[in-house]
């Protein structure tokens, strides 16, 4: 799992000149992308330019009076008439009522991959495009505060070490095991009175339990 880096804005369709769309791109700290306060159709986008193509595993987003938000991902390859594939269809950042009321603005909506529609999983990007819209409040600004892009879990290799030394301590245990049989029947051959290794003379047992610790040696 490694961060996604956005390199640039490729478009954007509103911004407070003093809270410009380029806040996306800052790593130190959040600052917001606002609404231009003269702006009335409620609705705003973006489209953002990743330092890569990768696939995406995950999306943190900073709210900021938004009442819904949708991201979709393209390429920058793609002729311009493409559409883009949807990766998080029109969620809920806020409910009417706080949108109304203009409370409980600022949050925080973390997706993942079952999150996001099965087509545009697994597949490499290198374009989002966010879409905003607050039709609850016709007055109030709104925008995100920030967006951060993740690549996946890195899968787990597998462990060669560990399965190479249980297969080896696997063939050793059977090893010794049979060794070991094979020692229990020599040494009741020697003792005929022994009709089993529990009636085994101490001597001889102090041999087998001997070769047992043998057997368990590095």
């Amino acid at each position: 799992m490694a961060p996604v880096k956005i390199s640039f804005i490729v478009s954007f369709s509103s911004q407070d000149p003093r809270y410009p769309v380029e806040n996306l791109l800052r790593e130190d700290g959040p600052r917001p992308w606002l609404s231009c306060p003269q702006d009335r159709s409620r609705h705003l986008r973006a489209e953002l330019q990743l330092e890569r193509a990768s696939p995406i595993g995950y999306v943190d987003v900073g709210n900021c009076g938004c009442a819904f938000l949708q991201i979709e991902v393209g390429r920058s390859s793609w002729p311009l008439d493409r559409p883009y594939l949807t990766l998080v269809p029109s969620v809920a950042l806020m409910t009417p009522a706080d949108s109304k009321l203009d409370r409980n603005r600022c949050g925080v909506r973390m997706f993942k991959e079952a999150d996001f529609l099965a087509l545009a999983v697994g597949q490499k990007w290198d374009r989002l495009r966010l879409t905003c819209s607050q039709p609850f409040s016709k007055h109030s600004q709104f925008g995100l505060s920030f967006i951060r892009v993740r690549t996946p879990l890195d899968p787990q290799p597998p462990q060669q070490g560990l399965v190479g030394a249980s297969r080896q301590l696997f063939l050793c245990v059977c090893r010794s095991s049979r060794e070991e049989e094979q020692l229990k029947c020599r040494l009741q051959q020697l003792e005929p009175g022994a009709q089993s290794p529990a009636r085994l003379s101490r001597p001889a047992r102090m041999v087998l339990s001997a070769a047992r610790s043998r057997a368990l040696r590095p």
